[in-house]
């Protein structure tokens, strides 16, 4: 069981992603807000966070920014969830160091396998 953040403008989309999290027995929180959820990661520690790259006021490319050049939170896994498919944006997901991208349409099955996959890389 691993504590993941969900970070998401859309919450029909955190509402699927928190389901099928939760199926295979994670705890889940999510954000529809990147200021709000940056904070959240500093004081929780979440053990893997799943970001959307198109939100508002902050996007996904900021908020991984931000915690990759934050200490407390350089190392943290992050899987980028996204329907961006262009070279720019998975080059710019590749030079901030995400740790794996799931592409949207979410399937259940891939999004579970990716979260573990990680979180096995996490542990060893």
């Amino acid at each position: 069981m691993a504590r993941i953040l969900v970070v998401d403008d859309e919450r029909s989309m955190c509402m699927v992603i928190s389901a099928h999290l939760e199926q295979a027995g994670h705890v889940v929180t999510t954000f529809t807000d990147g200021a709000l959820a940056i904070r959240s990661i500093l004081d929780q520690q979440p053990d893997l966070v799943l970001l959307d790259l198109c939100m508002p006021y902050i996007d996904g490319f900021e908020m991984l920014k931000a915690l990759r050049g934050d200490p407390l939170t350089r190392e943290m896994p992050v899987i980028v969830v996204s329907s961006r498919t262009d070279l720019d944006s998975l080059g710019r997901v590749a030079a901030l160091r995400a740790n794996g991208f799931v592409y949207k349409p979410i399937r259940g099955e891939e999004l579970v396998a990716s979260v573990e996959r990680v979180l096995a890389k996490k542990v060893a």
